[in-house]
């Protein structure tokens, strides 16, 4: 019989080759972005979970409260150290400090650099404890000893194999920026896809006390925050982290005994981590369950399609399951006969889902990764991915029967005379008013998804057209591996290149993602702020290079050491006291134990992401720290100057590998998650919007065939094609408005909560709903427009013959 079922089933649905045509490709495209959704919600969700003890591994993170709420995924220098002696609730705690854009080198016999490779993010230092509390594979070596000594280093082997060949690593020695000389003490194998430690060559800790670019000269500094610095922690057996609010509040007084309750250090699970949004991380829950819904959404508007077009096929089919019931078929059997069709079609519709699927997602993965830097789907490994392969089948029986029942209950719902006659009326089908809630529900869906993507294009564009305080167009950055060799005479060697207006040496620039938070001390006031403020070391050409303005007092001296500071507004506002700037001017105040004068103040700028608000920021001198070359650059001959900037830089540098960035292309990489998610927006509405026309296909599909004889009747009693038409317009007018009225505020609220993200912001106007609504009736327009002017042109002969 179940044989027979699916034989019946692929020769109707052969016959019917254009309903057959438009399901599946309905279904397929519902069913892809269905398949891509769920491999980003399972890779996602599986960050670190392979960690034996993940239940017991947390992270420590830090915020500072004062008039606002200030976060980062790092501590201070000492944190481990601290808990280790200071409390017993953990049985291991662990630093891990990383780099990014590191030279590495592997020196011939001599010691000279025989292969050079730059590190973005793969190099650590961290303590031997880490390898406890984190599970990795080792090859060669083993946790307990191979990072005990000063100058080890252990490699994965994917990066030895970079490094060495083939050749054994183990003894090997490497060079870091061509100063600090390591040995390989141990190899580990590849580190999963599916971690946020991605981190590949890790230094031995006590390595750092003697490096000072590293920062070692700080492993005993409280009074900062480096976004760079991390702490775990493993937990011991049946320890919640909530029972250490006491014991913190504590421990936090002992190290910040000035502002204590300024300071917070909460805990967060390792898995957790992953989507701590607040404290860097690069991709929230909140996404991850918006991404759900819009896929959950595309496969039921897929499923209402089906649902429609099943319904309208439904009279044409009258008279078969007439024949079927005379000769002894039963309800349950000929609602079995449709329902092995659904599954046909679903089956199809699934394996063309997933070979469109293994198609697009290499090309789809790149793309993303481009666009944000972020690995969002991991690797697919369909046939050996056991939840992947349950989805499919769950998939598969869910949609048969969601799609399929409906419509098999409305065929076997069918009276044999009347179905034989070809009397079956449209209410008999399940009427008009099925078929136009299915149909609304998909233009709300599409309405709030066009709301969507206009709101974030617009907060996108806001954020590319608003003063972040400087011009950083046409300011090309460079590394300066050693600040030794910064000097007054490598300026004037830049300031000669053809094409470069102006140059300045820094540590960072106005607005970047890394940034070193501190305590400071203004004037005579007998203790340290309460908050922090912004460091950045830079030289006297700084204001001139990026353009920013001063607003009291004037620029700092040109000086290899710090002799005078400037700060920016909010750091005036921030002290109170109704201080103005020039009431600040020539007062001392005293950042990383150096006292110096104000020499000036600066309007603010943005020194972080459209994401934060402005933070108080100090500026000052300091040779040891300019590690980055701003360039400021004629764009008349860009190739040619930037040729002449390298040439210079590989003379200076030549043991170095030379890279360089220009600073709004920086800036602009802060908004890449906003890119991604607006870029999949656009692709997701796209696709509902054409699965949305199949929709609407059906429903004139069937009013056309509800109302043949009475168009026909109209028009032998003269009405015009135009009057035919308004008759399908009017219909299609109602559901439009009708969706509009659910989509609008839904759309304002789901977006207007979207938009509290940004301390700067735009505001949702009308125009936004004025451009949803009469879009979805261009689109609804053009879909019906063909079918309908068919019905109406039609010979009325042909329509009342039978009467």
């Amino acid at each position: 019989m179940l044989r027979n079922y699916f034989l019946v089933a692929y020769r109707t649905l052969l016959r019917y080759k254009g309903y057959t045509l438009l399901n599946v490709i309905g279904l397929t495209l519902g069913l892809t972005c269905g398949i891509l959704i769920f491999q980003v919600l399972k890779f996602q969700t599986s960050f670190d979970a392979y960690h034996t003890q993940k239940d017991r591994i947390y992270r420590v993170m830090t915020e500072w409260h004062s008039d606002g709420v200030g976060r980062s995924s790092g501590v201070p220098t000492p944190m481990a150290k601290a808990l280790r002696n200071d409390l017993s609730f953990f049985e291991r705690t662990a630093m891990i400090f990383d780099q990014h854009d590191i030279l590495v080198s592997v020196p011939d016999a001599k010691g000279r650099p025989l292969k050079k490779f730059k590190e973005d993010h793969s190099i650590a230092y961290v303590e031997p404890e880490f390898f406890s509390i984190m599970d990795y594979q080792w090859l060669n070596g083993n946790a307990r000893l191979s990072l005990t000594q000063p100058n080890s280093v252990v490699l994965t082997k994917k990066l030895a194999t970079k490094f060495f060949g083939t050749e054994d690593p183990i003894g090997k020695r490497l060079k870091v920026d061509n100063e600090l000389d390591l040995k390989v003490s141990g190899l580990l194998a590849d580190i999963p896809e599916n971690t946020d430690v991605r981190q590949e060559m890790f230094i031995s800790w006590e390595t750092l006390k003697n490096y000072k670019n590293a920062g070692g000269a700080g492993l005993d500094n409280w009074g900062g925050v480096n976004s760079s610095t991390h702490c775990f922690v493993l937990m011991r057996p049946g320890v919640d982290p909530k029972t250490l609010e006491q014991p913190m509040r504590k421990f936090i007084n002992k190290y910040h005994p000035k502002d204590g309750n300024e300071w917070f250090h909460p805990f967060i699970s390792v898995q957790d981590a992953h989507f701590a949004f607040d404290f860097d991380a690069q991709i929230s829950k909140s996404q991850l369950y918006a991404l759900a819904i819009i896929g959950l959404f595309l496969v039921l508007t897929a499923c209402i399609n089906f649902v429609n077009l099943a319904t309208a096929q439904a009279l044409k089919r009258s008279k078969e399951v007439g024949v079927r019931k005379v000769i002894g078929g039963t309800k349950g059997q000929l609602f079995a006969q449709f329902l092995s069709e659904t599954g046909l079609i679903t089956l199809c519709s699934v394996i063309m889902a997933v070979l469109l699927t293994e198609l697009v997602l290499p090309s789809v993965n790149h793309w993303v990764y481009e666009t944000a830097g972020l690995n969002l789907f991991g690797n697919l490994q369909l046939f050996t991915d056991l939840p992947m392969l349950l989805f499919l089948l769950v998939l598969v029986v869910v949609v048969t029967f969601f799609s399929g029942s409906y419509p098999g209950l409305v065929l076997a719902g069918f009276q044999p005379v009347a179905a034989l006659k070809g009397k079956i009326s449209t209410q008999q089908v399940g009427g008009l008013s099925v078929r136009r809630g299915l149909v609304m529900v998909q233009f709300v869906l599409t309405q709030l998804l066009i709301i969507g993507t206009i709101v974030i294009t617009q907060q996108m564009d806001f954020f590319r057209g608003k003063d972040i305080g400087y011009d950083p167009t046409a300011i090309v950055m460079v590394n300066l591996p050693t600040p030794d060799k910064v000097t007054e005479s490598l300026r004037h060697r830049f300031m000669q290149i053809p094409g470069v207006e102006k140059v300045s040496f820094v540590s960072q620039a106005p607005t970047s993602n890394s940034n070193n938070n501190t305590n400071h001390r203004f004037d005579t006031r007998q203790e340290d702020e309460k908050w922090s403020v912004n460091t950045k070391p830079i030289d006297s050409h700084y204001l001139q290079t990026f353009g920013l303005k001063l607003v009291a007092g004037k620029n700092i001296p040109e000086s290899d050491t710090t002799r005078a500071f400037m700060v920016n507004e909010t750091y005036v506002k921030r002290l109170g006291g109704n201080l103005k700037p020039a009431d600040v001017v020539g007062r001392n105040m005293t950042v990383w134990g150096r006292t110096a004068p104000i020499a000036g103040v600066v309007k603010d700028w943005n020194n972080l992401s459209f994401h934060n608000q402005i933070q108080p920021v100090v500026l000052f001198s300091d040779h040891n720290l300019y590690y980055t070359g701003a360039l400021k650059v004629s764009t008349a001959h860009l190739p040619q100057t930037l040729a002449g900037i390298e040439q210079l830089w590989n003379e200076v540098y030549p043991d170095h590998l030379y890279d360089q960035t220009f600073l709004d292309q920086r800036i602009a990489q802060s908004y890449q998650t906003e890119n991604l998610i607006l870029n999949l927006i656009r692709v997701f509405s796209f696709i509902a919007i054409i699965i949305g026309c199949l929709g609407l296909y059906g429903l004139v599909s069937f009013m056309a065939a509800q109302k043949t004889k009475e168009i026909g009747v109209r028009k032998v009693l003269g009405a015009s094609v135009a009057q035919i038409l308004a008759l399908f317009g009017k219909e299609f007018a109602k559901l439009v408005v009708l969706a509009f009225v659910v989509a609008a505020p839904l759309g304002w609220w789901v977006m207007s909560g979207w938009l509290e993200d940004y301390t700067y912001r735009i505001s949702i106007g009308w125009t936004t709903f004025l451009v949803a609504i009469f879009t979805t009736a261009f689109i609804a327009t053009l879909t019906v427009g063909w079918q309908s002017f068919r019905a109406a042109t039609a010979n009325p002969a042909k329509s009342l013959k039978s009467e």
